[in-house]
């Protein structure tokens, strides 16, 4: 998905397609850059903000577009992270020797591409069935500026200028999606490995036919593991931390809105849209907010499984490395939402917290209580 949207790395491509990818690369940014842009234009010119539906389903797309920008040009600026990764996993999954790790790597790599899928469907359903609603009731679904096309004009130019919206939509949904999907994915490949150094561990001196020096080299080769799984997350965690603290800014005002939206204006068909997508905005930041807590959860784990591991009897550098192991393995990964505050579940609810009391404080204030619904 990263190599769709001109993110992807270029170091196999030869000087001709280079050139071309790069030019497809600057085509995203533009459009990166100019979302913004245009929905400040259609909240100037085009869209009736004193209808509040449509004020609303306006606003809960107008949070995202800048975040959109934001997020995408904290990937492109540190795409190269990803590349890394990549090159640490392949070092990473060379102990994954046997036929059971091989068919865990498999099962990886299936899980992740399930996790995709969900994506897409999540973030998808709310815009397609927003075009149906709009196109039902003669409106373009967002009523963007188009300098070419006034919908105005006739059936025609409604559908017309309805699925130049869709298109472009759909565009910014499927690098949206790259960009929310990517935490996760990392945080349960994270979660995959430190499980699979977990049974690693759990086999240490279980082998009657190695001898005591073979033990202490895969005592060593464990460390070298968890070392591996930290540079993995040290490399990650610049790229991780923006994204997550620009998605988490996000959320609260996107819940806020849609909820004033839903408990206030919306009608049926719109208020099924608006919880869709009150849900697809909650898969920006609930799935890798709990991955983290389980990540926590897992080393604790893992600690305890080096401590009950059978050290008895051991040699004195075995056990030296072990205690050193403990001590590593004791401190926990920890992600921390643009270098402010911990990732993890209780800061999400936090976060709807204060949708829910910034939607109370907006109805208190009655700001709303003359628009059209």
């Amino acid at each position: 998905m990263l190599r769709n949207l001109g993110w992807g790395s270029t170091a196999s491509y030869s000087y001709m397609k280079k050139q071309l990818y790069r030019v497809w690369t600057g085509l995203v940014v533009a459009f990166t850059l100019y979302v913004p842009v245009l929905f400040v234009q259609s909240l100037m010119w085009t869209i009736d903000i004193s209808h509040a539906d449509t004020l609303f389903t306006s606003l809960e797309v107008f949070f995202n577009a800048p975040a959109y920008t934001i997020k995408s040009t904290i990937m492109l600026l540190n795409r190269w992270r990803v590349d890394k990764a990549k090159d640490l996993l392949d070092v990473m999954s060379e102990r994954c020797v046997t036929y059971e790790e091989r068919v865990e790597v498999h099962k990886l790599a299936t899980r992740c591409n399930y996790i995709i899928f969900v994506y897409h469907v999540i973030y998808f359903i709310p815009t397609s069935l927003n075009l149906a609603y709009a196109i039902s009731t003669g409106i373009p679904p967002l009523n963007l500026y188009n300098p070419f096309v006034d919908w105005r004009d006739g059936t025609r130019s409604l559908w017309i200028a309805s699925i130049l919206e869709y298109f472009l939509q759909v565009f910014a949904i499927y690098a949206t999606l790259a960009l929310d999907a990517t935490p996760l994915i990392f945080g349960l490949t994270v979660r995959a490995y430190i499980k699979w150094l977990h049974v690693r561990v759990e086999r240490l001196r279980m082998q009657t036919d190695m001898t005591e020096d073979e033990n202490y080299e895969e005592l060593v080769l464990c460390i070298k593991d968890h070392k591996l799984i930290l540079d993995y997350c040290e490399n990650m965690h610049p790229l991780i931390s923006r994204t997550m603290f620009v998605q988490y800014a996000t959320v609260s005002l996107v819940l806020a809105s849609t909820l004033i939206h839903l408990v206030s204006f919306a009608d049926l068909i719109s208020g099924i849209t608006t919880a869709i997508y009150m849900t697809a905005s909650l898969f920006q930041t609930f799935p890798f907010s709990y991955t983290c807590d389980l990540i926590v959860e897992d080393c604790e784990n893992l600690a305890l499984a080096i401590f009950h591991s059978h050290w008895m009897g051991s040699s004195r550098p075995y056990k030296s490395a072990l205690v050193y192991f403990i001590h590593k393995v004791q401190q926990p990964i920890i992600f921390l939402g643009g270098g402010v505050f911990p990732i993890c579940l209780n800061i999400n609810i936090q976060v709807a917290k204060f949708a829910f009391s910034l939607m109370t404080f907006v109805q208190q204030m009655s700001i709303f209580e003359n628009f059209e619904k």
